[in-house]
Parts: C-alpha cells; sequence; structure tokens
C-alpha cells in the first residue's frame, strides 16, 4: 500500500494566493510598459489635453517629441533631448537639465517595471508548476487564488476612491513614495515638460490602462473560478494499492 504524496490543504492555497497577486502584477505591469512605450497614443493624449496654444510646442513637432520620449522611457534612444528653432533661426533645447534629470528617474521606474513584470511571470510559473508537481489540490488552489484576488480588489479599491475623492493628494503622494528627489517638481512657466504632460494628461492614461487591466484581472479571475468549481475534489487520506 502506497500513500498518495500530496501537499496540505493550506499550502495548496497560499500558492494559489501567490499566483493569482503575482499574475495580476504582471498584468498591470505589462499594461504600463505598453502604454509607455506607446507614441503615437502619447502624441494624441499631448494633443488633446496640452494643446500647442497651451504649450508654446508646435503642433507639428508633437509626433517626433512623443516618439522621443517614449523611446528614451523605453531603453530605445540612449538620451531624452530635442532640438527646436526659435523665430530668429537659432536652435536650442526644448527640456532643460531639471526636465532631463527627472525623466532620467521616470526611465528608472519604467526599467523596474519592467523587471517586475518579468519576475511576477516568474513567480506565477513557479506556483503553478510547483502545484503540479506537488499534488495540490486544484480547487484549494483556485480558492486561495480567489482569496488573492480579493486582496488585491480591495487595494485597488482604496486606491479608486482616493482618487476620486482627493486625486491631487494621491498623486503627490505616488511621486513622494517613487522618487527620492523633488525633480519631478516642475514649473511651467519655463518647463515644457510639464506643460506637455498635466495632470489631466495622466488622468486619462490611468483609464486608457485601466480597461485592459480589468480585462486582463477578469480573465485571471475565471481561471481559478473554474479550479474551484469545475477541478476534482481531491479525496483526503486516499491510497493506491
Amino acid at each position: 500500500m502506497e500513500e498518495e504524496k500530496t501537499v496540505p490543504r493550506w499550502l495548496s492555497a497560499l500558492t494559489g494566493v501567490v499566483c493569482a497577486i503575482a499574475l495580476v502584477v504582471f498584468v498591470v505591469t505589462l499594461v504600463i510598459r505598453v502604454i509607455a512605450g506607446d507614441a503615437g497614443g502619447m502624441a494624441r493624449a499631448m494633443s488633446y489635453y496640452a494643446p500647442a496654444d497651451e504649450t508654446g510646442l508646435p503642433a507639428d513637432e508633437y509626433a517626433a517629441v512623443a516618439d522621443m520620449m517614449t523611446g528614451y522611457l523605453t531603453g530605445k534612444r540612449e538620451t531624452f533631448a530635442y532640438t527646436l528653432v526659435d523665430t530668429a533661426g537659432e536652435e536650442y533645447e526644448a527640456f532643460n537639465e531639471r526636465e532631463t534629470a527627472h525623466m532620467a528617474d521616470c526611465r528608472g521606474l519604467i526599467r523596474l517595471d519592467k523587471r517586475v513584470c518579468a519576475l511576477s511571470l516568474v513567480i506565477a510559473a513557479a506556483a503553478l508548476i510547483f502545484a503540479a508537481a506537488k499534488g495540490a489540490d486544484w480547487r484549494i488552489f483556485g480558492r486561495g487564488g480567489l482569496i488573492g484576488l480579493a486582496v488585491v480588489g480591495a487595494g485597488a479599491l482604496v486606491l479608486v476612491i482616493w482618487a476620486l475623492v482627493n486625486f491631487d493628494g494621491l498623486f503627490i503622494t505616488f511621486h513622494r513614495v517613487a522618487f527620492r528627489n523633488d525633480l519631478w517638481l516642475l514649473d511651467p512657466r519655463t518647463d515644457l515638460l510639464i506643460r506637455l504632460m498635466p495632470e489631466r494628461l495622466f488622468v486619462h492614461l490611468g483609464e486608457k490602462g485601466a480597461l485592459p487591466a480589468a480585462a486582463g484581472v477578469v480573465l485571471v479571475t475565471m481561471g481559478f473560478v473554474r479550479m474551484k468549481f469545475t477541478c476534482p475534489e481531491r479525496s483526503e487520506g486516499r491510497t493506491d494499492y
């Protein structure tokens, strides 16, 4: 008589929690990467939320500036610089040292996002492989996944409520947490970057990313619901003769 080797129910549930949270992190960070690299979308957003008559940047320069920005953020370009020509025919740099230094910090965040995206996918895959290899109870694994999704959902709900009640507070808190300096405090009178990317543009980008992120989370949720309610239940203490 050989006793079947399986993992405890609590470990099946914990593995499901870890897998679910990792998958949500993967979805969100992937969406951020896609938006950060979308030059066309960035150009359209800047043209709409920061029109030429407010920024002083000629309308026909928007596409090239957006391409430079997104290319720099995603590592396709090594420098954050754009040259303009004034009415006297003299060339000058569109962005000053403070703006350039801040964008270097932003590029660091996108690099971190890329690493977290890859790591979260590895963790999710490892959790699934571990569960399969150790004979986890997939119903319990699915229940754990739903618990993990509920925890993430609660956190997301808090952020949404915060944004609705006090978006400025959320925006400022994010910058204070994400950056270890005050370079993000730009002056619209002197800094083109803040004129091109006002607060309402970030609201738009958040809304734009929310739909695909939500769709991805729904698919993840459906997967865990299927596990919990359709996978065969494991018999406790089952033996093979």
